[in-house]
């Protein structure tokens, strides 16, 4: 026994130092230099390319947008911030590697030690045979050293503590500034609360959980309910199963694709994604959509939350901006999720329009999300 009997990562004085180096970094490209293009592109560019182009630009319109994108690569100030971005997320994962690696055996210990005890509150299934969507399996996504899926052998947690690493640079350098204190279950909750102030799910299902931190959210606000979190990552889930088991929460993770769950039609009175419509493939998007309808008990409810990167809701600068994740920070499917057409996979999946919700939504006074899902009415009597 390591003496060791949480999963939290440690950070020394220096590791606080060298992560806001990174982070100050990361703002000073996103939001300062992100910034200056934008100004350039209204002030110098956008004329000249209009002229060229014998009409006004359209944030709606992918061949403005591609016609922006060669204008933009031609600029110095563009081709400033594509390195520096891609060296800041090169420094996040070095950094990362520098407080995690020396953390991995205690870690790794007291997780094998948590999976070991016969008094354990929840559980983990994981499925050796699963077919995990070649675009996680095969993918470093974010650029994460190894992906989601790395492992060293049958029970490895250092993809997971990765991950959770990256997780406390990667946001704040984006410039998000969730409030003190409040998790993604909070915001949603709050989302359910505004419209069915009633609700009070007895089963709830995250899916896409990835560490599970979003996971722990609802068990500790809908203590009565049963909470289930899926992914199709072994490494995370082995890693969101210790932590729970270590901060005494009872939560059931299982490996399954979002796409193809084996839970019985009418599991779950509510159903909720974090940042997961993004990571989806073209066909996995609608199809995790429908399975959610399917899985959700008359009277339940689905939320997803995700990035607002959608045409309309962004201008042209910040859609060339934002492809650039699908070249060079292996965000495969962004592209595909920012023209995905969210509103009709609802309808399909069988939403009554009505009772269905896909848009822009603000969490407090910087963050903005784009939030979907519906409600699946009653039977009737």
């Amino acid at each position: 026994m390591n003496g060791v009997t949480d999963m939290n990562i440690r950070l020394t004085r220096d590791d606080e130092a060298r992560a806001q180096f990174v982070i100050a970094l990361k703002n000073a490209v996103n939001l300062g230099m992100a910034a200056d293009i934008r100004t350039a592109f209204d002030d110098r560019i956008m004329p000249g390319l209009e002229a060229a182009l014998g009409h006004k630009l359209s944030d709606l319109s992918r061949t403005d947008r591609d016609a922006v994108h060669d204008a933009l690569v031609e600029e110095p100030l563009y081709r400033n911030w594509s390195s520096l971005t891609y060296m800041s997320q090169t420094l996040m994962w070095d950094t990362v590697a520098s407080f995690v690696d020396r953390q991995v055996p205690t870690l790794q210990a007291t997780a094998d030690t948590l999976a070991a005890r016969p008094e354990k509150l929840g559980s983990l299934a994981l499925d050796p045979d699963l077919d995990v969507p070649w675009n996680i399996a095969d993918v470093e996504v974010h650029r994460q050293p190894g992906g989601f899926c790395f492992e060293k052998h049958d029970h490895d947690i250092e993809a997971g503590a990765r991950y959770n690493g990256g997780g406390l640079i990667y946001a704040a350098g984006k410039g998000r500034n969730a409030l003190a204190g409040k998790s993604g279950g909070d915001f949603v909750r709050g989302l359910i609360a505004e419209r069915w102030p009633d609700f009070r799910p007895l089963r709830i299902l995250e899916v896409g959980c990835g560490t599970g931190r979003n996971t722990m959210s609802y068990a500790r606000l809908y203590p009565e309910a049963e909470v289930h979190g899926v992914d199709c990552a072994a490494p995370l889930l082995r890693w969101a199963h210790a932590t729970a088991e270590a901060q005494g929460l009872t939560i059931h993770f299982r490996q399954m694709d979002a796409a193809l769950m084996t839970y019985p039609d009418e599991s779950f009175d509510l159903i909720v994604s974090h940042i997961l419509g993004h990571e989806m493939t073209e066909e996995g998007l609608p199809a995790m959509i429908a399975e959610c309808w399917r899985l959700l008990r008359p009277g339940g409810i689905a939320v997803h939350i995700d990035v607002p990167i959608q045409p309309g809701q962004i201008g042209l600068v910040d859609q060339v901006l934002n492809d650039w994740q699908v070249q060079h920070n292996n965000e495969r499917s962004w592209r595909l999720w920012a023209e995905a057409d969210v509103p009709g996979y609802l309808e399909e999946a069988g939403f009554p329009v009505n009772t269905s919700f896909a848009g822009p939504v603000a969490q407090g006074a910087k963050d903005v999300w784009y939030v979907y899902g519906g409600r699946k009415p009653e039977k009737a009597a």
